[in-house]
């Protein structure tokens, strides 16, 4: 706890201080010429885009909980929550409240929401990586060398790493996992630690012998593919035509500053530098950057709240509604 409050505490001070930078430095004319034509269509269409994307998230959870079958329809409230702490928070511990939520909610083992979540996290890296391995020869010429040699070598690594996954799940021999409780010599923290991560190791290969891959991958897809379209219809939004497959390199981008011990909330200063730096890196001015990177923050922010609410209340309502009847 002590832990979690330095790391709330220390991203507080960076967020105010990444927000001053971020407010003496924008070109508020771009801006403000940008919110002034603003096209509420494409607003509307990023709106739509993470809403499905929030339902899309519940479908793929839905495919990978095996101790039982769930409702969509009720992991539809658990994702909503998810995502919108997911963003809120720093360092990614938004990310972790998923297996609480999913425990409180659904009854679902602490080992078993941990193996549900490290597998969407797998499938995600595949599928952005082969979006990735997709479209770079189409845009090598356009793309600076040592962008076009990073996402070659971070395709690599991410495809073959997921190969020897599978693999070592696939021909990895089951433990025996007894239900009984140790004895109280045997209740020492080594010995929960070992059972827990056995557990854990067993739900994801619970999760490979389901066969769900093909679905699962799918789902992915359309999940990453909402992310696109989200940021694309942002930019558009205000004005800009950015390429699509510059998207794509700046969501990549976004891993791994998100990934960081130390960031804003709301990815306050990580969403700008990711933003800003590959549109440097594509000759975009600082200036024009910095701004579109700023109103597309925005736009996402409203995204998550806004879609994140509507689908939470939405499928509480429908819950309500369907058991009364």
């Amino acid at each position: 706890m002590k832990n979690n409050a330095s790391i709330y505490i220390i991203s507080g001070i960076l967020s105010v201080a990444l927000l001053g930078y971020l407010l003496f430095n924008l070109d508020w004319n771009t801006l403000k010429t940008a919110y002034a034509e603003i096209h509420w269509g494409w607003l509307g269409m990023a709106l739509s885009a993470y809403l499905v994307n929030i339902t899309l998230r519940a479908l793929r959870f839905k495919n990978l909980i095996y101790s039982r079958p769930t409702r969509w329809l009720d992991l539809v409230p658990v994702s909503a929550l998810h995502n919108i702490l997911m963003y809120l928070m720093p360092a990614k511990t938004g990310d972790v409240s998923y297996i609480f939520i999913v425990k409180d909610r659904l009854g679902i083992s602490i080992a078993e929401g941990s193996a549900t979540l490290l597998a969407a996290r797998l499938y995600d890296f595949v599928i952005v990586a082969s979006f990735l391995a997709f479209i770079l020869p189409f845009a090598e010429s356009e793309m600076p060398v040592w962008i076009y040699q990073s996402s070659v070598v971070f395709c690599l690594v991410v495809l073959l790493g997921a190969v020897a996954v599978f693999t070592f799940l696939r021909f990895r021999k089951p433990p025996k996992i007894s239900d009984k409780k140790p004895s109280a010599e045997k209740r020492n923290l080594l010995t929960r630690l070992v059972t827990t991560w056995d557990r854990f190791l067993a739900g994801l290969q619970e999760i490979q012998a389901n066969g769900a891959h093909l679905k699962t991958a799918v789902l992915t897809a359309g999940i990453w593919a909402c992310v696109y379209l989200n940021f694309y219809s942002a930019t558009q939004s205000m004005g800009l035509s950015i390429p699509l497959y510059h998207i794509v390199i700046i969501s990549i981008v976004m891993i791994p500053l998100t990934l960081l011990p130390l960031q804003g909330f709301a990815n306050i200063g990580t969403h700008e530098i990711g933003w800003t730096s590959v549109l440097v890196a594509f000759n975009y001015p600082y200036a024009t950057a910095l701004a579109v990177a700023a109103g597309s923050h925005f736009v996402l922010l409203i995204s998550v709240l806004v879609s994140g609410g509507i689908a939470f209340f939405g499928a509480r309502t429908i819950q309500s509604l369907t058991a009364r009847t």
